[in-house]
C-alpha cells in the first residue's frame, strides 16, 4: 500500500491551526459540519450531540457567533464552505474531513446525500482515498471500542492500532482530534432523564447559584413545549446531559471545547434555541426560582 507523504515540518497542533486560521475559515469549518448533518434531509440527536461537543465559539466575534447559531436552523451550502477551505492549510483540511466523516456516520448509517457530500469534500479538500479510508476505519474502530466498553488493555491496543494506520497515511491524530472530541474513552456516558435533572437541581441549586439554575430551568421548560422542533429539543437535552453529568466527568468532556463550566454549556444552548424561548417558558422558570430562592 502506497502511503501519502507530507512535510512533517509544516505540521502544528490543531490548537495552533485554530489560532492561526481566519474567522472566515472557522465559520466555514463549522458551517460544513452543519451542512453535512443536514445532508440526509434532517439532523438527528446523535449528529447534534457531536456538533455540540465540537463547536468552540470562544474567540468568535458576536456577529460570527450569531451566524453560526443560525446554522442550526438553516445550514449553509456545503459546497460554499468547502470552497472557502480548499486553499487552507492541509492540517485544517484534514481536520474538516475527519469531522465531516464523523458527522456522516454519527447515526451509524450513511445515506446517499451524505455519501455524495463526502465525495465532494474529498475532492475539494484534496484528501486522498487512502487518507479517507484510514479515517473511516479509525472512526469505525472507535465506535466499536465505545460500544463494547472493553477492558483498558484491549481498548488501548485497538486504539494504538488505529492511530498507527492514520500515521501510515500521513495523518497525525493530534491534527484531526487533539481535543478528544471523538476519541475520549474515559468518560462514563450519562443518560438524560427528567428525574435525573430534577435530582441534580434539588441537590445542587444553592451551590450552583441562581444564574445556572435559572438557565437550566428555562432550557428544561423550553423542551417541554410541544411546539419546539426536535432539533432544538436535541440541543437542550445535550446541554442538560452535560449539566447532570458526574462532577468528575465534566472537565474531560469540556476541556478544549470552549465551555469551561456548566453555565457555559447552558448559555450556548440558550443562544442556539433562543427563538423558541417564549414568555410562558420564562414565567415557569421564574416561578420555580421563587419557590427555591424566594
Amino acid at each position: 500500500m502506497q502511503s501519502i507523504i507530507i512535510n512533517r515540518s509544516s505540521i502544528v497542533s490543531e490548537r495552533d491551526i485554530f489560532a492561526t486560521s481566519s474567522e472566515t475559515e472557522l465559520k466555514a469549518f463549522y458551517g460544513s459540519l452543519f451542512a453535512m448533518a443536514a445532508a440526509d434531509g434532517s439532523v438527528d440527536i446523535d449528529e447534534l450531540d457531536l456538533l455540540f461537543k465540537t463547536i468552540n465559539l470562544e474567540k468568535f466575534s458576536d456577529s460570527a457567533k450569531t451566524q453560526i447559531h443560525s446554522y442550526t436552523v438553516s445550514p449553509p451550502s456545503l459546497s460554499d464552505c468547502l470552497q472557502t477551505l480548499r486553499q487552507s492549510e492541509e492540517t485544517l483540511r484534514l481536520g474538516v474531513m475527519y469531522f465531516l466523516i464523523n458527522i456522516a456516520w454519527a447515526n451509524k448509517t450513511l445515506q446517499r446525500g451524505e455519501s455524495e457530500a463526502i465525495q465532494s469534500a474529498k475532492k475539494l479538500l484534496a484528501v486522498s482515498d487512502l487518507q479517507i479510508q484510514a479515517m473511516q476505519e479509525f472512526i469505525a474502530n472507535m465506535k466499536q471500542i465505545q460500544k463494547s466498553a472493553p477492558t483498558k488493555n484491549p481498548a488501548s491496543a485497538s486504539f494504538k492500532s488505529g492511530v498507527s494506520a492514520l500515521k501510515t497515511n500521513g495523518i497525525s491524530l493530534d491534527l484531526i482530534d487533539p481535543k478528544g472530541t471523538t476519541t475520549n474513552l474515559s468518560n462514563p456516558k450519562t443518560n438524560y432523564s427528567d428525574d435525573s435533572f430534577w435530582a441534580k437541581l434539588k441537590n445542587f441549586a444553592l451551590t450552583a447559584g441562581r444564574e445556572v439554575v435559572e438557565k437550566a430551568l428555562i432550557l428544561y421548560y423550553t423542551a417541554q413545549n410541544p411546539n419546539v422542533p426536535g432539533w432544538a429539543k436535541g440541543v437542550v437535552v445535550g446541554a442538560l446531559t452535560y449539566f447532570i453529568s458526574p462532577a468528575d466527568a465534566i472537565p474531560d468532556i469540556l476541556v478544549g471545547i470552549g465551555f469551561t463550566d456548566d453555565l457555559g454549556v447552558l448559555l450556548a444552548a440558550l443562544a442556539t434555541v433562543s427563538v423558541y424561548i417564549n414568555a410562558d417558558t420564562k414565567e415557569q422558570a421564574k416561578q420555580k426560582m421563587k419557590d427555591w430562592f424566594g
